[in-house]
């Protein structure tokens, strides 16, 4: 691993890396190594342990947490969002969970409402309702018609999860998965709660070094993305090989439904992007990078968590592929 090391070192040294990565291969921890700060303000390092914002690498637990809830029978993937939440009947009647889950449903992305942050404060200032006004967002072609990618959907199903367990997202996932693997380090990321061990998130503007602005959501009460670190997403990697789904959720998740958009070499299962013999899912917002490859076959997961969001892990990961699988 020491030639591995020498890359990523290079590539640092080149590029600026701030955060953490590991790399694993049955079951056993290959390479782990921490990189720059957590803050750049208060000169803390980031270690192995340190939390980070993972952004839509949440959506992998969405998908997880509505195939154990149909296991359970509390969840159908072909019933319709209204029949589990009244305030969900004004979508789309053809729209289903396996729509969100694929991102086929045809509803506008929450992240592309024009002004989005100043939308959200107007929002909790007039005391609306979220879940409603993400019922309200436009259906930009029928269900089903094409993928595009689109956050509203995997809110949605976090209201579900809520709505059929009785619990917060947070408890609901504690409850299915998180205790249940030991994930003691993982949890929903509100800015304003003190995490210990949570990086800061930073960018760059004029050649300087600044923290970086909260998710555009930060401020509203809706099932959050959560933070997480390295070696706890390592553990859920190895979970969905070792049970944690029964094999038929597992085969659903990463059934190949729909060809995506922006790159014809990859399809979309639940919550994943499917590749040639890999599997992929990643995340971005202001501050933080993240990206998780997993090689079933050989067994081999890389786990990327960034605290800088000019990190391009699509790029480090090429870099070091060669070494890897």
């Amino acid at each position: 691993m020491k030639e591995l090391e020498a890359l990523i070192d290079k590539y640092d040294k080149e590029n600026y890396l701030s955060g953490a990565i590991l790399i694993a291969k049955d079951g056993k921890i290959l390479f782990e190594k921490a990189y720059g700060k957590a803050s750049i303000q208060l000169d803390v390092p980031n270690t192995v342990d340190t939390k980070f914002h993972i952004a839509s690498v949440t959506k992998m637990f969405i998908a997880a947490a509505i195939l154990k809830l149909q296991e359970q029978d509390l969840v159908q993937l072909h019933e319709k969002p209204g029949i589990y939440i009244e305030e969900f009947k004004v979508l789309h009647p053809n729209i289903t969970v396996h729509h969100l889950l694929t991102h086929s449903s045809g509803l506008h992305d929450i992240y592309a409402v024009p002004n989005l942050r100043f939308e959200m404060t107007k929002l909790n200032i007039e005391k609306g309702c979220f879940l409603t006004y993400l019922a309200k967002q436009e259906q930009l072609y029928p269900p089903g018609e094409r993928w595009h990618y689109s956050s509203t959907g995997f809110l949605i199903l976090g209201y579900i999860v809520e709505k059929v367990t009785g619990l917060t997202f947070d408890n609901a996932l504690n409850q299915l998965f998180l205790v249940p693997l030991d994930m003691l380090n993982t949890g929903p990321d509100n800015p304003r709660t003190i995490h210990d061990g949570r990086a800061y998130g930073h960018s760059k503007d004029n050649e300087k070094y600044i923290n970086a602005d909260n998710d555009k959501l930060s401020e509203v009460d809706a099932p959050r993305e959560l933070f997480s670190t390295v070696r706890d997403l390592n553990k859920w990697c190895d979970a969905l090989s070792n049970g944690i789904l029964s094999q038929e959720s597992i085969d659903k998740m990463f059934r190949p439904y729909l060809s995506v958009s922006f790159d014809p070499t990859l399809k979309y299962g639940y919550g994943w992007f499917l590749g040639d013999h890999f599997r992929l899912i990643g995340g971005g917002t202001p501050g933080f990078r993240s990206e998780i490859w997993q090689f079933p076959d050989e067994k081999v997961n890389v786990i990327m968590l960034w605290n800088y969001e000019k990190v391009d892990s699509h790029k480090l990961f090429h870099t070091i592929k060669d070494f890897i699988v």
